[in-house]
């Protein structure tokens, strides 16, 4: 089973006094990079969730936004600042003494300086329910990412199946022609022989000598054998039961078919076996285009 790298899945669950919220979406990268954003309460946890995403996603950029909304109300903490209120006790003592003057502080005065009284709110507690629920929503988020990106890579498997058949069929092609390149050779060379040694009787035996070194110099057997195999394995790996992405292995494989065409085209002077090695790469250029969508 092969994925896309591009997909989204969002979720939501909840339980007495949270709700948890999570969105991911996936798109192209070379490697897997996740980019988490994250409340403050869960700035402890981010190695624990990445790791928990990379198991689900194995290339590709993820970004994940995961939001906790507090549903139970929760009273603030009334923080009061002694430091401060000592301080001014101490002042308006040392006034009131040294400058002879009357009245006291009260608590409604004191209470109603700045600085004096903060609040604060109450850190939420984390326990085995939240952590349930963060799990549960983050679980189905992925989880339907990685639907969406199997039904994507399903319908780019279909397409580069038909492209490797078409492929196969180039490949055919040139094994066809190229084996019927010798005889031609032969002719070709004793045409051109006969051409400039006019009544000058030829030797058989060196003609096919030269024939033969000729041959040999526009074999590509070799060649069509590897390009044959390296199109067995990337059928074989669009086959392969789910497990690790297949992508790079594919991109791999297009490197190594770019070359032995490219190496048939350069040995070969025939035009036909040209025609095909061109279009096989053309053909051979789309595949390359869809595989960079895969995982």
């Amino acid at each position: 089973m092969i994925r896309s790298m591009t997909g989204y899945g969002q979720s939501r669950a909840e339980c007495d006094g949270l709700r948890v919220t999570v969105e991911a979406r996936t798109v192209n990268h070379r490697h897997a990079d996740v980019r988490l954003r994250l409340p403050a309460e869960l700035s402890a946890r981010e190695a624990a969730l990445r790791r928990r995403v990379l198991e689900r996603v194995r290339r590709g950029r993820v970004d994940v936004a995961l939001n906790l909304e507090w549903t139970a109300p929760r009273s603030p903490e009334v923080v009061i600042n002694h430091a401060l209120v000592e301080t001014l006790a101490r002042t308006a003592g040392e006034l009131r003494d040294r400058l002879a003057l009357g009245g006291e502080l009260d608590l409604a005065t004191v209470l109603g300086l700045p600085g004096v009284l903060e609040l604060r709110e109450v850190p939420a507690t984390w326990g085995d329910d939240e952590q349930r629920v963060l799990d549960e929503a983050l679980d189905v988020a992925l989880g339907a990412l990685d639907d969406e990106r199997r039904r994507e890579g399903e319908v780019l498997r279909k397409d580069l199946v038909r492209r490797l058949a078409n492929l196969e069929r180039l490949a055919r092609d040139m094994a066809t022609r190229a084996a019927a390149l010798p005889p031609e050779i032969r002719t070709r060379l004793i045409e051109k022989l006969e051409a400039l040694a006019v009544n000058v009787e030829l030797d058989p035996a060196r003609v096919a000598q030269e024939a033969t070194f000729l041959a040999e110099r526009a074999d590509v057997t070799e060649e069509l054998v590897r390009l044959e195999g390296h199109l067995d394995r990337a059928r074989a790996m669009l086959d392969e039961p789910d497990g690790d992405p297949v992508g790079k292995r594919l991109e791999f494989l297009l490197q190594e078919i770019h070359r032995e065409t490219n190496t048939v085209n350069s040995k070969s002077s025939d035009l036909e076996l040209s025609r095909l090695a061109l279009e096989l790469k053309a053909e051979a250029e789309k595949v390359r285009e869809q595989i960079l969508n895969l995982e």
